[in-house]
């Protein structure tokens, strides 16, 4: 018999080792040229404090009167209908901001009515619908108000809101005398402009000077402020 002789094993296969890839290579950073500056800072934001309400102190709210009616019905004010509705808005707005300039009360009436500038002689022809008794000098002020002892005073934020002259003397007068008060006693430079400041003025103008002596003046003369030999004024 032939004999057999057995195949021969293969040889195992020998994988070859993975090969490690290359670690990445870290550039350096490029250096930096130091220009000697450096970032500003914002500067922080001064929140200022809003100021402590002094004695007889009120804010100023300005009226807005709603549409009443159109321009047209202003050139009808012998109309006993359409007098009753004007003389209705005028009442309005002097119980709203009573005591009010004349001006700034017929401007504010007629933009009620879709008129937005107001003559003189317009002026002067709606405030002849109300009683003499409302009207003292250039201002208006409500029935309900003792003119001789009115105290209040009526701060406001921004001067455009109603421009100093069209604030009563009486009013101004009022702010003095409680400042006065709560400062135990101001210097005449001091007074003005913490006066200024109630009314929304940032600084005391050349134009705003000769209103407040005249308003300190009166003030003085009816007692209610008085000034010391150092200038000092107390209330």
């Amino acid at each position: 018999p032939v004999a057999v002789e057995p195949e021969p094993e293969p040889a195992p296969v020998v994988e070859p080792a993975a090969v490690a890839e290359p670690a990445p290579v870290v550039e350096p950073a490029a250096p930096t040229m130091s220009t000697g500056r450096t970032t500003p800072k914002a500067p922080a934001r001064v929140t200022r404090a809003a100021p402590t309400p002094l004695d007889e102190e009120q804010p100023f709210i300005p009226w807005a009167p709603k549409q009443a009616g159109d321009k047209r019905q202003l050139d009808r004010l012998a109309d006993p209908a359409v007098a009753r509705l004007v003389r209705r808005v005028l009442t309005a707005g002097i119980k709203a901001e009573g005591p009010v300039h004349r001006d700034r009360l017929a401007r504010l009436t007629a933009s009620a009515f879709g008129l937005s500038r107001v003559t003189e002689a317009r002026r002067d022809a709606l405030l002849a619908l109300l009683p003499a008794s409302a009207v003292d000098g250039d201002f208006l002020w409500p029935a309900s108000i003792d003119r001789e002892t009115w105290s209040w005073f009526r701060r406001q934020a921004n001067s455009a809101d109603r421009p100093l002259d069209q604030v009563a003397p009486q009013e101004i007068a009022n702010a003095m005398v409680a400042l006065c008060r709560a400062g135990s006693g101001l210097s005449r430079d001091v007074l003005q402009l913490r006066t200024l400041e109630v009314f929304g003025h940032r600084r005391r103008t050349a134009a705003l000077v000769p209103l407040l002596d005249a308003v300190l003046a009166g003030a003085l003369a009816a007692g209610r402020l008085t000034e010391q030999p150092s200038g000092r004024l107390n209330a």
